[in-house]
């Protein structure tokens, strides 16, 4: 039986859980359209393969950090596919994102986030230079288009799920930031550089039972890879807090989650990093990952209600802000490689 369980009608790619004789596993395809966007989906296709094999070979003690790849083909193409562990049901995603994780799935994510970082963190490396050509850089064109594309969106996103609510004249003022300049001062000189996520929001993170060794109930596993990067780890940190917890929860957790993911991350590398730099890279990261959230908003909030939508306002407020004060108001950096509109 095959059942295709995309978040995104399959704009991304095929999503499909398929079931044989009495096992499961979750295939993921390369997506079918030619378009521009089509030809981007198809290198973080590509991106997601390799990276899914570069997580499988870490050495074998490592933590999980992900589903298991059970299988993995790229064609010269550049077309991805994966056959992975099915971990389960999603849950309702626009419920979810409503109203934020809860404490101790946040918890559980900022720990597998630097338990992925941990394998690879390098410190005072060059964040414009990845070990992998394949990865992205806070440079890479790729990375930069995504995001216009997303930020192109912005001003009907806002008006059609909350009508009179935002500035228009601010909202479209965001389209003209400097994409690269922002992505760029968010990973230069950051304490310690690794492989990120890129995308870590709830819709890419599976929580599932802890182990009896663990001394927590639950534990966090991330999916879609296609924006891997290399960069200030913080990036993914500072993502998972400005898209999935709510403003409120942020204040009352940010601290005591930060000093989670620094002592999973030191517990786990070789790397000397104290916690004063940890908060210090997330805030050099934040002003990226607004920008991020802004251009991701159609994802965030597929299938949520009037109310659900309500509830999400403050996360979209919040995002504006940072982006207003960190770079707008600070005097005008337009993007001067963006066609005029």
């Amino acid at each position: 039986m095959v059942q295709s369980i995309s978040h995104t009608g399959g704009a991304m790619g095929s999503v499909d859980r398929i079931d044989c004789e009495g096992r499961s596993f979750v295939f993921k395809g390369s997506p079918g359209d030619l378009s521009a966007w089509g030809n981007l989906l198809t290198d973080m296709g590509d991106r997601e393969v390799r990276t899914y094999r570069l997580l499988e070979s870490r050495w074998p003690s490592a933590p999980k950090v992900s589903p298991t790849c059970l299988w993995s083909a790229l064609s010269g193409e550049g077309f991805g596919a994966l056959a992975l562990e099915d971990l389960g049901p999603t849950p309702d995603l626009g419920s979810t994102m409503a109203v934020g994780l809860s404490r101790s799935q946040a918890l559980a994510a900022v720990r597998c986030l630097a338990l992925a970082h941990a394998s690879f963190a390098v410190r005072g490396g060059d964040a414009l230079a990845a070990p992998y050509p394949w990865l992205y850089t806070a440079a890479s064109a790729g990375l930069i288009d995504a995001i216009r594309m997303g930020l192109d969106d912005l001003p009907h996103m806002t008006e059609h799920c909350w009508p009179g609510q935002f500035d228009p004249g601010l909202v479209r003022a965001i389209l003209d930031v400097d994409v690269k300049g922002v992505l760029e001062r968010s990973n230069v000189d950051a304490p310690y550089v690794s492989l990120c996520h890129g995308d870590a929001w709830a819709g890419n993170i599976l929580f599932v039972p802890a182990a009896p060794s663990m001394d927590c109930a639950t534990e966090a596993r991330l999916i879609d890879w296609q924006f891997a990067m290399w960069g200030n780890p913080l990036s993914d940190v500072a993502m998972l807090f400005m898209s999935s917890l709510t403003p409120r929860s942020r204040a009352a957790w940010q601290s005591t989650l930060l000093d989670v993911y620094h002592a999973t991350l030191t517990s786990q590398s070789l790397i000397d990093i104290n916690l004063a730099e940890c908060h210090a890279a997330i805030r050099q990261v934040e002003p990226a990952a607004a920008l991020v959230a802004l251009a991701t908003l159609e994802g965030f909030t597929t299938g949520m209600t009037v109310s659900e939508l309500a509830c999400f306002a403050p996360r979209v407020t919040a995002a504006i802000e940072v982006v207003a004060r960190s770079t707008i108001t600070s005097g005008p950096r337009v993007d001067q490689s963006r066609p005029p509109r």
